[in-house]
This record gives C-alpha cells, sequence and structure tokens, in this order.
C-alpha cells in the first residue's frame, strides 16, 4: 500500500468517521478504522455493530488493499499535521508509515480480515429527503429522546411513514415532539425506530445535499455522496403517543419566545434543584413566572406580556423542560394550549412553516402547596 493524500481532505473523512468509534468495546479492533483502496478510492469505515459510517475520497493507486489501523491515534496524528501533501504506505512490519516532509509516524496494524461487518442491507423501501428537512427533523425530535434504557423504543426516534405526509416523533413521557412533512407522498404505510445514538452522528454528518433513505425491518441506510451510513433500528413497539394528545386545550396563551426564554434563564436560578419547578400565573394578558428555592431561601417572580384567552390559571412546569422545548420553536411568538394544570400541554409556533406541522406536548408538574 502506497498513496498520497492531503491532509486536509484526509482529517475531513476521518473527521466524519471517528464519531462512531467506542470510547470503550469488548472488541479492541472496533477502536480501529478500515481503510481499504480499490479503484482509486480510500475509503474509511467503522463500525460499533450497531451503527456503521463508510465515507472515501480519491487517491492515486495501483493496489487494491485493506488494513485495520487504530482510530484515534491515526486521527489525532492527522490532525495535528499542518496543510500538507504526505506518504502513506505499509512496512513488512505490519505498520502504517505516514512521511511528512519533515518526519516519520508508524502504527501498528490489524488485518482486515478480522474485522467485523454488518449483515448485508436489503432494502424494502426508500425515498429522498433534502438535508436540511432531514436534519431539521432529527435536531427537533432528539430534544425529547428517552435517555432511560428500560423504555428501549423511547430511546429513539420514530419515523412513521403515511401515504401523504413522513412524520419523526420522540418522547420521554415528560414531553413529546412531534413534526409532519405534509407534501411528502409514500406507497407504503410503515413505522421504523431509529435509536438515538444514530440520530446524533447522523445530524452532525449531513451535508448540503439531499439524502436517500431506505430501510428495512431491522436496518436504516442513509446515503449522500461517497458517505454510507447504516444502522441497526430498534425492532420494539412505540407507545401510542396520538392517544395522550389531548384534543380539548382551549385555553389560549401566546408570548414572544425571546422574552419568554430569557426570563426563564434568570427564574430557573432560583428553582429547588431536584423539581426545576417554576410556576405560570397566567391571566388576561399578563404572565408571571415564579420560583422558589426552600433550601437556600431564595425566591423570584418576572412578568412579561401575553395574549390570553382562557381561564386564569396557575400551572407549574420544569423550567429545563420549557426551554428546552421552545428552543426547538422557530417562530418569534410562541403558543400554548392549556385544559388545566393537571392536563398535558401543547406548544406550537404560532404560525407553522408551509406544508410542515409542529407540535410539542409537555406535561404540567403538581404545585408546590
Amino acid at each position: 500500500m502506497e498513496i498520497k493524500v492531503n491532509t486536509q481532505e484526509f482529517e475531513k473523512v476521518l473527521n466524519q468517521v471517528v464519531s462512531i468509534i467506542p470510547a470503550r468495546s469488548p472488541m479492541p479492533i472496533l477502536e480501529h478504522f478500515l481503510l481499504s483502496i480499490k479503484d482509486n478510492m480510500l475509503s474509511v469505515y467503522a463500525t460499533d455493530m450497531q451503527i456503521a459510517l463508510q465515507t472515501s475520497i480519491p487517491v492515486i493507486s495501483a493496489q487494491e488493499t485493506s488494513i485495520a489501523v487504530p482510530a484515534r491515534l491515526l486521527h489525532d496524528t492527522i490532525k495535528s499535521l499542518t496543510d500538507t501533501d504526505i506518504k502513506i504506505s505499509t512496512d513488512k512490519d505490519q505498520k502504517i508509515k505516514v512521511t511528512t516532509d519533515t518526519g516519520v509516524f508508524k502504527i501498528s496494524y490489524l488485518e482486515a480480515a478480522d474485522f467485523p461487518h454488518l449483515p448485508a442491507f436489503q432494502e424494502i423501501y426508500n425515498f429522498t429527503i433534502s438535508t436540511e428537512r432531514l436534519k431539521k427533523a432529527f435536531d427537533t425530535a432528539n430534544s425529547a429522546v428517552s435517555k432511560e434504557e428500560a423504555r428501549i423504543s423511547m430511546t429513539g426516534v420514530l419515523m412513521e411513514l403515511k401515504t401523504d405526509e413522513l412524520r419523526f416523533v420522540a418522547t420521554d413521557a415528560h414531553r413529546l415532539v412531534k413534526l409532519s412533512y405534509l407534501d411528502i407522498q409514500n406507497t407504503i404505510e410503515k413505522k421504523i425506530i431509529i435509536p438515538g445514538r444514530a440520530v446524533q452522528v447522523v445530524s452532525k454528518m449531513l451535508t448540503d445535499s439531499d439524502v436517500r433513505v431506505s430501510f428495512n425491518d431491522s436496518q436504516i441506510r442513509l446515503e449522500q455522496g461517497s458517505i454510507v451510513f447504516v444502522s441497526r433500528l430498534i425492532e420494539d413497539q412505540y407507545p401510542n403517543y396520538e392517544s395522550v394528545i389531548p384534543l380539548e386545550n382551549d385555553n389560549i396563551l401566546e408570548t414572544s419566545k425571546e422574552e419568554l426564554s430569557s426570563v426563564l434563564k434568570r427564574i430557573s436560578l432560583f428553582t429547588s434543584t431536584q423539581t426545576k419547578q417554576v410556576k405560570f400565573s397566567i391571566t388576561k394578558d399578563i404572565l408571571s413566572l415564579s420560583a422558589e428555592n426552600i433550601d437556600l431561601g431564595s425566591e423570584a417572580n418576572e412578568k412579561i406580556l401575553c395574549d390570553y384567552q382562557g381561564t386564569p390559571m396557575d400551572i407549574a412546569f420544569n423550567s429545563t423542560y420549557v426551554s428546552e422545548v421552545i428552543r426547538i420553536i422557530g417562530t418569534d411568538r410562541v403558543i400554548f394550549k392549556l385544559n388545566n394544570p393537571t392536563r398535558a400541554c401543547l406548544l406550537e409556533p404560532n404560525i407553522q412553516e408551509e406544508n410542515e406541522n409542529l407540535l410539542v406536548l409537555i406535561m404540567p408538574m403538581r404545585l408546590n402547596t
């Protein structure tokens, strides 16, 4: 093996793939990149046996070969070099050699035959979506993915294909996010659950072009240019999320998202570290937010203007949940749809994006007495 490559181009490829490398693994080879040369393309592949990512760059080489190289050492070595052309070769001592104008770096490698691959992929359906839309859907839904491993289905994002729309849903039982694209036509109706870690990795790696999404009953595959990403799906039943979305929340509060976010940031400093509870006291044109930390003997109250149509109400929320929820709403003003202090509250942008529908549900807290 002998190739020449630019450090910045190589680093860009390694940066994309290194996020797949597990911090610790019972299989040490998973802490390696699989480097393969074929048809004058250098491919870099990594997997943790749940997700896998491969991308490539053109090189000039008359050989075809594959080796497994320690991922973080190679990544950090290339990252530390200045913008220059380097030579990468292998020697008889089973080491990969990185040669610059001023130095030589040698790293032991393993045989490619020992490197594991995910099972062969056979798609049952595919569609194409813009990077902007897929990234928005993943970033939006990821805000409500559960961290509790006991609820395995809720640690992922539900992607639901319907004949006239595409939905992305996530919930941790305290919050629920549903983003629908209403102008996407599908020939099948299907639900799959994408693991939360896969969603995070994909969101970071996407660039500007469209993404081809394909899947079967156990895997999802995303392709964009030279990038190929594969993840196992969570094979479990997703909760019936539609049954928890209330239909009779007729008390409507509208206020400035920026002002509410700013006030929450201050008020949350005075909440209990255990509950993070903030009380919303709502009247016709005033929203009053208050919090108290009994242990520290501190309290705070602040008011902002609002438009409210409904019965005056005191209702409490976890301040962190509300702050995270309103952050994903892209409009200047946010709408709260309320029923009573113990029932789920709905949040929406005051103006929906064209061919989109974003709905967020948040559960209230029992008011401190």
